[in-house]
């Protein structure tokens, strides 16, 4: 019993060590979840910012894609409106190449001259209507622009 007296300062110190160490492990230990537990605060703040990004991506992409679709149609109807267009000029040309109007002007020059400017007339009527009414659409939103 003797000895275990004399050696109970030795085991008091070495528990207090083992202690003083198992407290310093510990308290590394809380550190790093501390701080494990705000990486993934982050982490999860983080998500969520970038799961809305993708959703706007998601709506950009689709949105985009209707609008390419739109694009299509609206070229592939313009370009069949241009061959018939393009078709109904080489008709034209057709027939100017076939009939000789020199002669038929020289013949006839009431006929012709009479026709061509009528023709011409209309044109000019049409393309003014058509340069008053942009002028005036751009007028409206000059006006419009100034409001805002």
């Amino acid at each position: 019993m003797l000895s275990f007296i004399r050696a109970l300062p030795f085991v008091g110190i070495a528990l207090l060590g083992a202690y003083g160490a198992h407290s310093f492990i510990v308290g590394q230990l809380n550190s790093t979840i501390e701080k494990q537990q705000m990486q993934i605060e982050q982490y999860v703040t983080q998500n969520t910012a970038l799961q809305a990004a993708a959703e706007i991506n998601e709506s950009t992409i689709k949105s985009l894609e209707e609008s390419n679709s739109r694009q299509i149609e609206q070229i592939t109807t313009l370009t069949v409106q241009s061959n018939e267009y393009q078709r109904q000029a080489e008709e034209a040309m057709a027939i100017f190449k076939d009939h000789n109007f020199t002669i038929l002007a020289r013949r006839k020059p009431n006929l012709i001259e009479d026709r061509a400017n009528n023709a011409t007339r209309a044109v000019f009527d049409s393309v003014e209507d058509d340069s008053r009414d942009i002028s005036q659409l751009d007028e409206v939103k000059r006006n419009e622009n100034k409001d805002n």
